[in-house]
């Protein structure tokens, strides 16, 4: 069984890696501290790829989704200290098969790693519970937008990195808005790292 344990945390990442080793005898785990070495390994099938949404380099969600879109399509479970219900569903929306706090015990993290690993879902309850009230679905380009809205780019900024051109941008940030419910960009940033879990 091979796993990818994504976390910039060292004691938080061993300590995880020690319960890990009780799913199987022969658990092989490979670590990344940042997003240039998670997407670096994940050109490889892993029968699960843990991610923290706060690492250096991520996007949160966002992230999620670039991991999830990858040919291999490896199981993503999230770990995380974000307990906000708008960020866990867009972690869904990004393709995680599961998302669960850092404050769980080791014995819950294990039970939704051998879940995902099982082909199914983890859903947290808390997500359960406020299911109702989630922010609406979108799409890997909208939550990637999201991303650089959250970080207040500008739309040249945004259209040289998602190799578009400004006009479909400004298109594309005139729709997020609208679905989002703001008035302005500055709205949309704020409510763009709520969503996605960006700190």
């Amino acid at each position: 069984m091979n796993i990818l344990l994504a976390d910039d945390h060292a004691l938080f990442r061993d300590g995880l890696a020690h319960w890990l080793k009780q799913l199987e005898t022969s658990v092989n785990i490979q670590f990344a501290i940042n997003w240039q070495s998670l997407a670096d390994q994940v050109i490889q099938p892993f029968d699960l790829i843990l991610i923290d949404l706060h690492m250096p380099g991520m996007k949160g969600a966002a992230s999620v989704s670039v991991i999830h879109e990858m040919p291999n399509h490896s199981p993503i479970l999230v770990v995380s200290a974000n307990q906000q219900p708008d960020t866990i569903h867009a972690c869904f929306q990004a393709g995680a098969s599961g998302y669960i706090c850092k404050t769980a015990s080791g014995k819950e993290i294990l039970v939704a790693a051998a879940e995902i690993i099982g082909g199914g879902k983890y859903i947290p309850e808390e997500y359960k519970l406020h299911n109702d009230t989630m922010s609406p679905n979108l799409s890997t380009k909208q939550l990637l937008l999201l991303s650089y809205l959250a970080k207040g780019a500008s739309n040249k900024v945004i259209a040289d990195s998602m190799f578009l051109s400004e006009g479909t941008i400004k298109q594309y940030v005139s729709e997020l808005l609208r679905i989002l419910d703001v008035d302005n960009r500055t709205q949309a940033g704020i409510k763009a790292k709520k969503i996605l879990g960006i700190e």
